[in-house]
């Protein structure tokens, strides 16, 4: 099947369908690894965060001597939260660099960047925005033989973008876009600790929060999808043990290994399962708020958990116990309280907020915030089930908690 015709990937046509990303190198050797993976290729583009790239420059420089090819264009300007004017920015430079092949260097900012970035050029779009039209073929199809080599490098171990089908990129008036497609996931993940070893205290909490939120979330969610399930799961163990490592001692190389590891799989994850209404009810509330994406997180998690509790124990039991954190003899309700227990438990070591900043919320903005919310599969898949009030009602919650009140309740 040639390029401009992909394979579709609509559920419509395949039902649940499990579609792995691409290899990823790790451990020792893991710069021969991307060297294997650069060649074959000439020119290559870099899209980098600007604090990490001078630590990964000269040695992405060798391996693309040692595979044949060039660093031929460098955007190494990604802001945090980056906005369609970084995505912009970096289709540019590679337009500019004649480049075939793409580099992501960094964070979940610019990974996120170089995935819209490689999908406006590589797909042929002369801008972002058309991405995002429902009718378009190259965002909807399945990754081909011939599409260009896209190699992520993540320097946070949180985000799971290296190996998700999302990216969330803002628009000119701060609303942030998702862009979904497999086929601009990066073909190639190269997971490196030692590049994570000068990120700060704070962003190592956040990022490794955010990837215990996706092993959580895909884990209770109602998506059958055992194989994002098990990933979930070792995603889980693997950031129970290792977060509160990580925070204690930052040059332990082995437990930032582990988080890259747990983020890369629990990106996997939610790529087969997505996640539930924390991250569903997260992304329309950043608009509104001055925090990162984590903090918004942690700072919702309570009243939604509870909510969804209420009903649907059994959901966190069963993560529990394929997390490690109960075994088959513990009840339902321990089971559940461990689990969330556990994620607290991290929230306060990481020094995340448990409430946001106050923020007022009239009922017209909660319903508007429900229907935006309503649109991520994510809030769907909650395991109880979220119509248009009780979404809006949770938002109201979360308002009122933030100034230390009681909610208000919908007429």
């Amino acid at each position: 099947m040639s390029a401009s015709a992909p394979p579709s990937l609509s559920p419509a046509a395949h039902g649940s369908t499990i579609l792995w990303p691409g290899h990823c190198g790790h451990g020792p050797g893991v710069w021969s690894f991307v060297a294997h993976v650069l060649r074959g290729t000439r020119r290559v583009a870099v899209v980098a965060d600007p604090c990490v790239w001078p630590l990964a420059a000269a040695q992405l420089e060798q391996a693309a001597a040692r595979a044949g090819c060039r660093i031929a264009a460098v955007h190494d300007g990604v802001r945090p939260n980056p906005g369609l004017a970084d995505v912009r920015a970096a289709a540019g430079a590679i337009r500019a660099g004649a480049c075939d092949a793409l580099v992501a260097v960094g964070g979940g900012s610019a990974i996120d960047t170089a995935k819209v970035a490689y999908a406006t050029v590589f797909g042929g779009h002369g801008d972002p925005v058309e991405l995002l039209a429902p009718d378009n073929a190259w965002m909807a199809g399945l990754p081909c033989p011939t599409d260009p080599r896209f190699l992520a490098i993540p320097t946070t171990a949180g985000t799971g973008s290296e190996s998700s089908t999302a990216a969330l990129v803002k628009d000119e008036q701060g609303r942030k876009l998702m862009f979904r497609s497999a086929r601009s996931r990066p073909s190639a993940v190269a997971l490196v600790p030692e590049l994570t070893l000068g990120l700060p205290r704070h962003a190592t909490a956040a990022g490794g929060f955010d990837a215990v939120l996706h092993a959580m979330g895909a884990l209770v969610n109602t998506c059958e999808a055992p194989v994002g399930e098990a990933l979930a799961a070792a995603a889980l163990a693997r950031a129970l043990h290792a977060y509160p490592r990580v925070l204690a001692a930052p040059d332990d190389l082995e437990a930032r290994a582990a988080m890259l590891m747990a983020s890369y799989l629990a990106g996997i994850a939610i790529g087969m399962k997505r996640v539930d209404a924390v991250h569903g009810l997260c992304t329309p509330l950043e608009d509104r708020v001055d925090l990162a994406h984590a903090e918004v997180l942690a700072a919702i998690l309570d009243p939604i958990a509870e909510y969804t509790m209420e009903t649907a124990q059994g959901h966190y039991a069963r993560a529990a116990r394929l997390g490690g954190l109960a075994g088959p003899a513990d009840g339902d309700a321990e089971a559940a309280r461990r689990l969330l227990e556990a994620v607290r438990g991290m929230r306060s070591l990481g020094g995340l907020p448990e409430r946001l900043p106050p923020v007022a919320l009239e009922d017209a903005d909660a319903l508007a915030l429900a229907d935006r919310a309503l649109q991520s599969p994510s809030t769907r898949l909650n395991p109880r089930p979220l119509d248009r009030d009780a979404t809006a009602r949770l938002y109201l919650a979360i308002a009122a908690r933030s100034r230390g009140l009681h909610a208000p309740t919908l007429p």
